[in-house]
C-alpha cells in the first residue's frame, strides 16, 4: 500500500493572530504547515522548497501579493493559491490575480469556507487521456 503524500501549505499573514489562527485550522485538518509573517520571506521559503498549496495575504507592510505571485510564476512553481482579504477585491483586481494564479478568494475571517475551499483544490481528481481534450 502506497502512503498518503503530506500535504504542505505556506500561509502568509501580516497578522500574527490569523497567523496562528489558520495553521491551528489548517494543522487539525492533517496539513502540514509553514507561516511567514513577510512577503520577503514567502519569496524565501518558495526558493528554498514546494508547497502544495499557499495561502496568501493580499497585503503585506513590505508590498501586495501581486509580486509574489509574479515571483511564483517566474520560478515555474505551481502552487495552488487562495488569497485572503479583508476587503473584497474589484472585479479588475479579481480578474488580474486569476491571470496570477489565484484558485480562490477567502475573507481573512470566514475559516470554515477557507478549509472547505482547500479540501476541494487538493481533492485528487481523475486523469483525463490528452486524446479526449478538444471532443468535437
Amino acid at each position: 500500500m502506497r502512503a498518503r503524500k503530506e500535504i504542505k501549505i505556506l500561509i502568509a499573514d501580516n497578522d500574527e493572530g490569523v497567523l496562528i489562527a489558520l495553521e491551528r485550522v489548517f494543522e487539525d485538518e492533517g496539513y502540514a504547515t509553514t507561516t511567514v509573517l513577510t512577503r520577503e520571506e514567502v519569496s524565501s521559503l518558495l526558493c528554498q522548497g514546494e508547497f502544495d498549496l499557499v495561502v496568501l495575504d493580499d497585503s503585506f507592510s513590505d508590498g501586495d501579493s501581486s509580486d509574489v505571485l509574479t515571483n511564483i510564476r517566474r520560478s515555474g512553481m505551481r502552487p495552488l493559491v487562495v488569497e485572503t482579504f479583508n476587503r473584497n477585491p474589484a472585479p479588475g483586481q479579481r480578474a488580474r490575480l486569476r491571470e496570477l494564479g489565484v484558485s480562490a478568494f477567502v475573507a481573512k475571517v470566514a475559516h470554515p469556507e477557507m478549509v472547505d475551499i482547500v479540501r476541494h483544490l487538493l481533492a485528487p481528481r481523475p486523469r483525463v487521456r490528452d486524446d479526449f481534450d478538444s471532443i468535437t
